[in-house]
C-alpha cells in the first residue's frame, strides 16, 4: 500500500491539511511542537483506529475520543481521509476513518478483503518508527525485545504455548522435588531404624525377621508394612512414658557418630567441592548446555516404554535401539557427564548425611517430650530447623551459588555443646526408665519400622508418579523449544543478515567486519553486536549513542522489510535522527534511496541539514516537502508556502475571499520573517516557548536591517566608495517608502483574519496591503539569486551583509 493523497481535518493539532504524496516519499520539516507528529498520528489512526503514542505505559487517563480531536472540535468533526494504491487492486481506492467511530474504516465493500491483510499488519505497529521507540529495538532487555518482536511477527500464541508448558513443567517439578525430598527423608529414617547407610530391602527384611524370631514369629519372604507384625504377640511397655532405653541409646550413638570431628571435616570438604563444580559449570556456557542435554537424555532413557517407542513422539524404534542411541549421546557428553555424576554423588552423600541426623534427632526429640525435658527439646528443635533449612537450599542448588562460610556449616551440622546435651538426656532417661526386655525392644523395633515402612511405601509411589509427570513435561517443553527455536532462528538469521548489510552500508570501512547475533533465548531474543573484532556484546556496552541509534534504524528497517513486503509499502520515520552524526546521516539518505526503492517513506524532522541531504540524495523531491512552523491553537501549524504565496493570495483576492488571503499572508509572513531574523541575527523579544507573533518578528527584522544599512553607509563613506554609497542611499529610500506604507497597512491583517471583523474589507481595500508586504519581502532578499540577506560576523564583530551570489555585499567595517 502507498499513499497518493492524505487529508487531515480537525485531528490532534491540525485544523486542515491536504497533501499529495502521489505514492512517493514525503517529508515534513519543522521544529518540535510545530505539528509534525500529528501527521504521523493521523496515518497511524487511519490504518489502525488507534494512536500508538496514546496507548501503553504512562498513558493512563488519555482517551482517544477526548484527546484525539482538535481541542476546539468534537470527535465527529475529526477525520482522516486518504487515497491509496494497494496490491491486487488496479484502481486507487479511498479510505476514511473518523474519531467518533474509530473502529470503522470507511471504504467500498469490494476492496475490504484486499485491505484486511494491510490493516492486520498495521495493527502490529511496524509501519511507524518514532524517536522515543528507536532504542527499544537495541537496548531493551531480552524479554522486552522478545515480546516486541513476537508481536510484530504475530507469534504471541507461540509464546503463550511456551509459557503454559513452562508453568506446567515448573508446577510438576515443584511437586516432584517435594516428593523426592520426602522420600529421601523417610528412606533415611527407615535406614536409621536398622543401622544401615543406604536403602537395602534384603537387609531390612533380615532385620524384620530377626525381630520376629525373638517374638516367636515366622520369617517373611516379602517386605511389606502390612505383614511386619503378622501372627506375633504384642508387648507391654515397662514404663508409663513408653520410652525404650535401648532405642534411645542407639539413636544418641548414631547422632554422636555423625557429629564427630572427623565427619564434620568430611562434610565441609564435600560442600566446598560441590561449590567449585557448580561454579565451573555455570561459568562455562558450553558445559552448562551439555549438562542440560545430559540431564534430558538420561531422563529420556528412564521413560522409554517396554516396546521401545520414543516416550515423547511415540515414534517406533527397534527394541533396544533408542536406548543405545541415547547412551551414545551420553558418551559424547563425557566431560559434562563426569562433573554431573560427581555433583549428584556428592549431593546425595550430603543429603543422606543430613537426613540420617534428622531421623535420629526426631526420635530423640520424641524422647525429650516423654521425659518432659522442655529446655533440651527447644535446643534440639532449633538444631532440627537449621538442618532442614540447609537441606532445602542444597536440594535446589542455591546454596552453592555464593561463597561458602565453613564456620557456619560447622555450626549447622554440629552446634556447640550439643554432645553434652545428648549425654544429659540419656542420663536422665536411665534414671527414669527401667531396662527393657529383648522382646520389648524387638516389638518396639517392629513398631517403629512398621510406621516408617508404611510411610516409605506411600512416598515411593507418590515419587514415581511425580517423576513420570514432571519429566514428560520437561521433555515436551524442551522439544517444543527446539522446534520453535529452529524456526525462529532461521527467521532471525535472515533479519540479522539484512541488518548487518544495512549497518555496514552506513559505516563503511569502519565496520567492514561487523557482525551480529539475533537468537531466541527462552522467552526473549538476545541481540549482540561485534565491536571491531573484539567479541560480541550488547549494543550499549561498547558502542556510542550515535552508533546505537543507527543500529536501531537498521534493525527496524530489516524487520519492516521482512514483515511488510507485499502489503504495506509505507514506512514512517518520525524524527528519528537524534545523535547520529552528519556523515552517517548522509549515508542513511543513500541507504534509503538505494536499498528501499519499493518503499514509500514519510519522514518528519526538525533537522534542516538532514532535510537538505535527503533532497540531495534523491530520497525526497522538492515538491514532496513541506515545512511546519509557528503552531497556534486556533490555526494549527503554519505551512511553508512562501514560494508561491502571492499566487495563492491573488487567487483568494479575485474570489473576494479576504479572510483566506489574510490568513495566508500572515502565516507566510511569520514563516518568512522567522527566517529573515535568523539570517540577519536580528534581536527578537525572547519567548520561552519559541513561538513569536508577526509583530515581534517584524520589529526585530526591520530594526536590524536599518542598523546594518546605516553601518554599511558609514563604512562606504569612510572608504570613499561613493558608488556603493549611492546604491545604499537608493536602497534606503526604497526601504523607507516600504516601511512607511507598512506602518499604514499592517493593521489590516489581524482584523481580516478573524470572524466578522473582515466583513467591510474588499478586494480594493486589501490589495494595497498585499502589495506592501510583497515589496517588504523583496527588501530582505537578493533580486538575482533570490536568497535571503545574511549577516556574517567574526566573533561579536559584524563584518558584512550579503546574499549567496554576491550581488548584495554590504561591507560593515569602517576604515
Amino acid at each position: 500500500m502507498k499513499v497518493l493523497e492524505l487529508e487531515i481535518t480537525n485531528f490532534r493539532g491540525i485544523k486542515n491539511l491536504k497533501i499529495n504524496p502521489a505514492g512517493k516519499n514525503f517529508m515534513i520539516i519543522g521544529p518540535n511542537g510545530s505539528g509534525k507528529s500529528a501527521v504521523v498520528d493521523a496515518v497511524d489512526f487511519l490504518l489502525t483506529g488507534q494512536i500508538s503514542r496514546m496507548t501503553g505505559k504512562g498513558t493512563k487517563g488519555i482517551n482517544l475520543k477526548k484527546h484525539g480531536p482538535h481541542i476546539d472540535h468534537s470527535p465527529q468533526d475529526a477525520k482522516v481521509r486518504a487515497v491509496v494504491q494497494i496490491h491486487g487492486v488496479e484502481e486507487p481506492i479511498e479510505i476514511q476513518r473518523t474519531l467518533d467511530s474509530p473502529n470503522n474504516l470507511i471504504c467500498t465493500d469490494s476492496v475490504r478483503d484486499n485491505l484486511q491483510p494491510v490493516l492486520e499488519l498495521a495493527s502490529r505497529g511496524q509501519h511507524v518508527l518514532t524517536r522515543r521507540e528507536i532504542l527499544n529495538y537495541v537496548n531493551a532487555d531480552s524479554s522486552t525485545r522478545g515480546k516486541q518482536i513476537q508481536t510484530l511477527l504475530k507469534i504471541t500464541d507461540v509464546e503463550k504455548t511456551r509459557s503454559i508448558l513452562n508453568q506446567i513443567k515448573n508446577t510438576l517439578k515443584t511437586n516432584h522435588t517435594a516428593k523426592e525430598s520426602a522420600l529421601k527423608t523417610i528412606t533415611s529414617t527407615l535406614c536409621n531404624n536398622i543401622g544401615i547407610d543406604t536403602f537395602d530391602s534384603s537387609k531390612i527384611l533380615a532385620f524384620t525377621n530377626l525381630n520376629r524370631k525373638i517374638l516367636g514369629g515366622k520369617p517373611l519372604e516379602i517386605l511389606s508394612s502390612e505383614q511386619l507384625k503378622l501372627d506375633i504377640k504384642s508387648q507391654n511397655p515397662v514404663s508409663n512414658s513408653g520410652l525404650n532405653l535401648d532405642l534411645l541409646k542407639k539413636d544418641i550413638e548414631n547422632l554422636s557418630e555423625l557429629i564427630s570431628d572427623e565427619n564434620q571435616k568430611e562434610i565441609s570438604k564435600i560442600i566446598l567441592e560441590l561449590h567449585e563444580l557448580i561454579e565451573d559449570i555455570n561459568s562455562n556456557p558450553n558445559l552448562k548446555k551439555s549438562n542440560e542435554q545430559l540431564k534430558l537424555t538420561r531422563l529420556g532413557i528412564q521413560l522409554i516404554n517396554p516396546e521401545g517407542k520414543c516416550p515423547l513422539c511415540d515414534k517406533p524404534w527397534k527394541k533396544g535401539d533408542l536406548k543405545t542411541h541415547l547412551n551414545n549421546k551420553i558418551d559424547e557428553l563425557k566431560g559434562a557427564s563426569e562433573k554431573l555424576d560427581k555433583i549428584e554423588k556428592l549431593t546425595e552423600c550430603l543429603i543422606n548425611d543430613i537426613n540420617l541426623k534428622t531421623a535420629s534427632l526426631n526420635e530423640i526429640i520424641k524422647a525429650t517430650d516423654k521425659l518432659e525435658l522442655n529446655n533440651e527439646k527447644d535446643i534440639l528443635n532449633h538444631w532440627l530447623d537449621s538442618l532442614k533449612e540447609l537441606l532445602s537450599s542444597i536440594e535446589d542448588e542455591t546454596y552453592f551459588t555464593s561463597k561458602i562460610d565453613s564456620e557456619k556449616v560447622s555450626v549447622t551440622f554440629s552446634p556447640e555443646h550439643i554432645d553434652k546435651v545428648l549425654e544429659g538426656i540419656y542420663s536422665i532417661a536411665v534414671k527414669k526408665t527401667p531396662e527393657p526386655s529383648k522382646e520389648l525392644t524387638a516389638w518396639d523395633n517392629l513398631t517403629r519400622l512398621e510406621e516408617n515402612l508404611n510411610n516409605y511405601e506411600i512416598s515411593r509411589d507418590d515419587f514415581n508418579k511425580s517423576f513420570k509427570s514432571y519429566y514428560k513435561a520437561e521433555i515436551l517443553l524442551n522439544t517444543f523449544l527446539e522446534s520453535r527455536n529452529s524456526v525462529l532462528d532461521k527467521l532471525f538469521t535472515e533479519i540479522k543478515d539484512r541488518f548487518v548489510e544495512l549497518y555496514k552500508e552506513l559505516h563503511g570501512i569502519d565496520e567492514k567486519n561487523f557482525d551480529a547475533q539475533i537468537v531466541s533465548d527462552g522467552a526473549g531474543v538476545t541481540f549482540k553486536v561485534d565491536f571491531h573484532g573484539k567479541g560480541v556484546n550488547p549494543p550499549n556496552a561498547m558502542h556510542s549513542e550515535g552508533h546505537q541509534d543507527s543500529m536501531g534504524i537498521c534493525l527496524y528497517l530489516a524487520l519492516a522489510e521482512r514483515l511488510t513486503t507485499g502489503y504495506i509499502d509505507i514506512i514512517i520515520l518520525d524524527d528519528v535522527m537524534m545523535s547520529v552524526d552528519a556523515p552517517h546521516r548522509r549515508q542513511i539518505c543513500h541507504m534509503l534511496a538505494e536499498f528501499f526503492k519499493g518503499k514509500q517513506f514519510f519522514i518528519t524532522t526538525h533537522d534542516q541539514t538532514w532535510a537538505r541531504q535527503l533532497q540531495s540524495e534523491g530520497v525526497i523531491k522538492a515538491k514532496n516537502r513541506i515545512e511546519f512552523s509557528n503552531w497556534t491553537i486556533q490555526n494549527g501549524p503554519s505551512i511553508n508556502v512562501f514560494g508561491d504565496i502571492w499566487e495563492l493570495i491573488n487567487t483568494d483576492l479575485n474570489k473576494n475571499d479576504i479572510p483566506s488571503a489574510a490568513a495566508k499572508l500572515r502565516r507566510g509572513s511569520e514563516e518568512y520573517f522567522t527566517q529573515v531574523c535568523a539570517s540577519l541575527r536580528a534581536p527578537v523579544k525572547f519567548n520561552f516557548n519559541g513561538q513569536y507573533e508577526l509583530g515581534d518578528l517584524l520589529t526585530g527584522a526591520l530594526s536590524e536591517y536599518k542598523t546594518q544599512l546605516k553601518h554599511a553607509k558609514s563604512a562606504a563613506n569612510s572608504w570613499g566608495n561613493n558608488e556603493e554609497l549611492e546604491k545604499l542611499k537608493e536602497v534606503e529610500l526604497f526601504s523607507k517608502d516600504v516601511f512607511k506604507r507598512l506602518n499604514m497597512e499592517r493593521w489590516a491583517i489581524n482584523p481580516a483574519v478573524h470572524y466578522n471583523q473582515w466583513a467591510d474589507f474588499t478586494h480594493e481595500d486589501f490589495k494595497p496591503v498585499v502589495e506592501t508586504f510583497h515589496d517588504l519581502f523583496s527588501i530582505f532578499k537578493c533580486s538575482e539569486c533570490g536568497t535571503l540577506l545574511h549577516l556574517i560576523t567574526q566573533g561579536p564583530r559584524a563584518e558584512v551583509v550579503k546574499c549567496n551570489c554576491g550581488n548584495v555585499n554590504w561591507n560593515l567595517i569602517d576604515k
